[in-house]
Formats: structure tokens, C-alpha cells, sequence
């Protein structure tokens, strides 16, 4: 289960939706024998819900799905293991967090059937990338030590 500390931000990063939440505090989690570190300030916009599915899967600001969303979309942006890592992680931690074992396979299935277009980042994804580097430098702290 994961410790992960969010708070909703009121302005998002103009690369976010216009609901994001941000991390907090640091956290880890091990996959395999790499480290995959989110860092504090990281934005995320909630798990990917398609609107019609929320009655069926849940909303995409659930909190069971929160930690498990925010490390996915960390490695999706930052691209540190496989997708297919990447996709396996995010079934692991939505399990681990009491989503039930059919619900966290449906949303696995869906990032590994949809999110394909995600994983290449685009300029927009970059820039914030790099807003992001700054905010982590600024706050004395060295971006490599997240994968970035």
C-alpha cells in the first residue's frame, strides 16, 4: 500500500487538466531492482477514466486508485522501465491498495489497450518536464535522483 501524500491544486500546471493533485512528499517504490522515486510536486490529473466507465470502474480521483495512477504516469513520463513494466506496476499497486483483483485487471487491460499514445511524450509533456526539473532544483534537490 503506498504512503503517497496529495494535495488538489488550485492552478494546474498549464500541461494538466484543469482538476490535477500534487505529490507532496517523495515516495519510492521498488520494480525489480530499480527504484522509481516520484518527486515532490509532481501533477498528476487522476487515473484515466473514460467518463461512461465511472459508474462500472469509479471516478478517476478515487483515492484507491490515486497512488497506483501518480506512479504510472510518473513512468510514463519519465519512461525508466517498460511499458509493460510500467502497466504490470500499476495492476500490482491497485491491488495492493484494495482495488478488487477483476476491477484493477479491467483498468490494467485499458492502459495496456489505450495507452499507447501516452507513453510517447509530446513538446507540451517536455515542457513540463522541464518546469518540473527547475521546481526540483530550486527546492535543492538533484532531478536524477527521479529519472529526469
Amino acid at each position: 500500500m503506498t504512503s503517497l501524500i496529495l494535495l488538489p491544486v488550485l492552478k494546474p500546471d498549464p500541461n494538466k487538466l484543469q482538476e490535477a493533485y500534487e505529490v507532496v512528499e517523495d515516495d519510492d517504490t521498488q520494480v525489480k531492482t530499480i527504484t522509481i522515486r516520484v518527486p515532490k510536486f509532481f501533477q498528476f490529473d487522476g487515473a484515466s477514466i473514460p467518463w461512461p466507465a465511472w459508474q462500472v470502474i469509479g471516478t478517476p480521483f478515487n483515492p484507491r486508485f490515486m497512488g497506483a495512477s501518480v506512479f504510472h504516469d510518473w513512468i510514463y513520463h519519465t519512461h525508466q522501465v517498460t511499458r509493460d513494466v510500467a502497466d504490470d506496476l500499476f495492476h500490482k499497486m491497485l491491488v495492493s491498495d484494495g482495488v478488487n483483483k477483476t476491477k484493477a485487471w479491467l483498468m490494467r487491460e485499458a492502459v495496456v489497450t489505450a495507452g499507447g499514445s501516452y507513453w510517447d511524450n509530446d513538446k507540451d509533456d517536455l515542457a513540463y518536464i522541464d518546469r518540473l526539473r527547475k521546481r526540483i532544483v530550486a527546492d535543492g534537490r538533484n532531478p536524477s535522483q527521479y529519472g529526469i
